[in-house]
């Protein structure tokens, strides 16, 4: 039996031995690249913005992602809430975490719930006169309106404000809090889509989410009373803001970028119109309602710059029936 001295002596050598070179990588786009490499230079570009006439990253990015918040008056977060430079400050390691974590909306909705409510509102939304054109900005063609052959329109928020009695809130999987509904906007091409998006229960944030093309953001506040307030997205980047009741406008800082409208609102009762224009609210209290219809306004075009005016709003009163269907059929566009 060999002695454990002996295979002391086995396991150096070989621990010591000469070592098998690692294995080269490709060159990107090679016949033997597969895939690494460009997926390497993509995210270079991604990260920074620029790159050599070779492809290789030619700077790295040392701006850091700030964030605005209504509540701290535009102030970036990370800075003194966070307890100024000593915390990190703006410039904690190029990225500024928020002083606050999502909104919670763990409370009883501010109207009397009930179960077993039977009132329908079902109805469309079209569009009457001439189609609006096809909108060119400097970034490129954006389409003002989606509408259906039989010119129902798509995209147009149907929904009910002042609520006494309504039906119970449903809550998100597995917690009892109320399911939170739109808060989305995402950058694509030439425009900010949905340009116009329901964001329910309230309180809750908007988060804007980039491409690959970095952008500077203007976004005027619902209620602001200082004008529109100015944040850069970077490429692949995410600006996050608490939402204010009402209508919330964000549009490019140098209006070649199709805008998009964040309605904030908390009631129960809002629908989404489909591609025919259709739209269906239920489990209503019999009563009478105030309806609201908005659709997100036509922009024009001056010098490849998009002008936006307000979205465009029509009300409705309607009464409500718990046991049939009430049908309400909206026309928009010119008279």
């Amino acid at each position: 039996m060999p002695s454990p001295r002996w295979l002391l002596f086995v396991l150096a050598a070989f621990a010591c031995g000469p070592k098998a070179p690692h294995q080269p990588l490709y060159a990107a786009g090679s016949d033997k690249d597969d895939g690494h490499g460009l997926l390497a230079q993509a995210s270079s570009k991604l990260m920074t913005g620029a790159e050599t006439e070779d492809g290789l990253p030619a700077r790295p990015v040392t701006t850091p992602r700030r964030y605005i918040d209504e509540e701290y008056s535009g102030e970036p977060y990370g800075g003194d809430p966070y307890g100024g430079a000593a915390y990190g400050g703006a410039s904690y390691g190029s990225y500024v975490p928020p002083p606050w974590g999502y909104p919670s909306v763990n409370r009883t909705p501010p109207y009397q719930q009930q179960v077993g409510l039977s009132g329908v509102i079902e109805g469309t939304v079209t569009w009457r006169g001439a189609l609006p054109a096809k909108v060119v900005s400097a970034c490129g063609p954006i389409e003002p309106l989606a509408i259906s052959r039989e010119r129902g329109v798509a995209g147009v928020l149907v929904y009910i404000e002042r609520v006494t009695t309504g039906r119970v809130s449903p809550n998100t999987l597995g917690e009892q809090r109320p399911a939170i509904v739109g808060g989305l906007i995402v950058k694509r091409g030439c425009a900010l889509a949905p340009p116009l998006q329901v964001v329910n229960p309230l309180p809750a944030q908007l988060a804007i989410h980039g491409d690959a093309t970095r952008m500077t953001l203007a976004i005027t506040a619902a209620g602001a009373m200082s004008g529109a307030k100015v944040q850069e997205l970077q490429e692949g980047g995410r600006v996050a803001f608490q939402l204010r009741p009402g209508v919330t406008r964000v549009e490019s800082e140098d209006a070649t970028i199709g805008a998009a409208f964040a309605i904030g609102i908390d009631s129960p009762y809002y629908a989404i119109t489909d591609e025919t224009g259709r739209f269906r609210i239920d489990e209503l209290a019999a009563g009478t309602y105030e309806i609201t219809i908005v659709h997100a306004p036509i922009p024009t075009v001056a010098g490849g710059k998009l002008t936006y005016g307000a979205p465009v709003t029509v009300r409705r009163t309607l009464r409500v029936d718990a046991a049939r269907t009430s049908r309400l059929d909206v026309a928009l566009g010119a008279r």
